[in-house]
């Protein structure tokens, strides 16, 4: 199974001390990964088809990252053998601009009846895989979305996006969508944990889909209700803005 992992702050921010600790708690998904941030408001990704783990060890070039990346916003990916193919270019993060932004997306999840979407707006994504399907028809909805409502906020536009992309393609979903100031994670399947931490320069947020622990503090448990479609989270910096079931 996959398992995401995101940080916000509100100053760029060095997940050196988290980022390791991920891919340890999830190094049963040992078929490749990859780690995108935002530099100078434009976003970069860092990918790897290698296992996250060589021998008892992190990765290498994983750990460098997690000691180079200088980011209020990151976001991460350890995939699992069913996730993808061998090359890395089918590993998440992906990158799209829309909406005025650029934007990183990473996704876990199954039974998705999506593969088949035709995405109608430019650019495309290469990879053949869901997690490339899902994006796309989140930026094709979303740019409708604010065609036809103007005047309306992103989290109103994603929520309906999101109830429709479950009507259309009916699945289970967890992901994190991010630009360079906002974070949105979204789950209808896995229990997400969430951690608000303070650290010298100032708070942090962390959130991962990993069942574990990531530090010995009391996580917080995020799970959508059983009568619900999802459990739908908006992040600014290290604080929840809206954590609501749609």
């Amino acid at each position: 199974m996959c398992d995401i992992f995101a940080l916000s702050a509100g100053y760029n921010y060095t997940a050196e001390d988290y980022l390791p600790v991920f891919a340890k708690k999830a190094k049963e998904n040992m078929h490749g990964w990859g780690i995108g941030f935002f530099r100078e408001g434009q976003p970069v990704v860092e990918k790897s088809s290698e296992q996250v783990f060589d021998g008892d060890q992190v990765h290498e070039s994983f750990q460098r990252l997690a000691r180079v990346i200088d980011s209020r916003i990151i976001i991460s990916h350890i995939s699992c053998p069913l996730s993808g193919g061998q090359h890395s270019a089918h590993n998440d993060p992906f990158t799209l601009p829309f909406l005025d932004h650029m934007w990183l997306f990473v996704q876990v999840g199954g039974d998705q009846d999506i593969d088949g979407y035709q995405t109608v707006n430019e650019p495309r994504l290469e990879a053949d895989v869901s997690a490339a399907r899902i994006f796309e028809y989140l930026r094709d909805q979303l740019i409708r979305h604010t065609k036809n409502h103007p005047y309306g906020t992103l989290y109103v536009g994603l929520r309906e996006c999101i109830r429709k992309l479950l009507s259309d393609h009916p699945g289970l979903y967890t992901f994190f969508l991010a630009n360079e100031s906002v974070l949105f994670g979204f789950s209808n399947s896995r229990r997400l944990l969430l951690l608000k931490k303070s650290e010298k320069l100032g708070d942090i947020l962390l959130v991962t889909s990993v069942g574990e622990r990531l530090s010995p503090e009391e996580w917080l448990s995020i799970e959508p209700d059983e009568h619900s479609q999802g459990k739908l989270m908006v992040i600014a910096g290290p604080d929840v803005l809206h954590l609501e079931d749609i």
